[in-house]
């Protein structure tokens, strides 16, 4: 049990310490989880996702959290999170100490160039394996996938290109039909 413990507090560890990008750049952390520990499934990493979006607070410490919890309990939430949290913590502190003093510097610039597409790549890389995984490889056939949600899904999707509001409002209006629509 200490074992595991540990593994869950190294593997968030890993998480907080090569993230960047914010909590969807968490994803491919989280979805090798999925595949290599019993923590969590496919299925619920979608859910935690999902749940992290809607629920107050930074997306990647509310899967932490989520995650700890179903893997562990009560502590393995608080192991989870506080793994998470401290390797951020510890950059943070120093790169605030010499980022003023090389903040112009053509070098950090070019770093920061980089980081953003790839942060971009590996969260568009989780989306497709998740795509894949919840429509493509448990056979479904396309009048067994949810018309009324691939409908909701587009609708909204447009919706956030066209009148460029913050992307919360759309996971909440979805919520809140998915809601209706399943206890009406």
């Amino acid at each position: 049990m200490l074992n595991t413990y540990f593994l869950l507090f190294y593997e968030y560890f890993k998480v907080g310490l090569f993230t960047i990008g914010g909590g969807y750049a968490s994803l491919p952390f989280l979805y090798h989880m999925a595949e290599n520990y019993d923590w969590f499934s496919i299925d619920e990493l979608t859910q935690m996702i999902a749940v992290s979006g809607l629920t107050p607070g930074p997306i990647g410490l509310n899967m932490a959290t989520f995650a700890g919890f179903k893997a562990l309990g009560i502590f393995g939430s608080l192991v989870a999170t506080v793994a998470l949290v401290l390797p951020m913590m510890l950059i943070t502190t120093q790169v605030f100490r010499f980022y003023l003093k090389f903040s112009e510097s053509k070098c950090t610039k070019s770093i920061l160039y980089v980081l953003r597409p790839t942060s971009c790549a590996l969260i568009s890389s989780v989306g497709l394996r998740l795509f894949y995984n919840l429509i493509l490889e448990d056979d479904i056939t396309f009048h067994q996938v949810d018309i009324a949600g691939l409908i909701l899904f587009i609708v909204l999707f447009l919706m956030t290109f066209k009148l460029s509001r913050n992307p919360i409002i759309y996971m909440f209006i979805a919520g809140l039909i998915g809601v209706i629509v399943k206890f009406c």
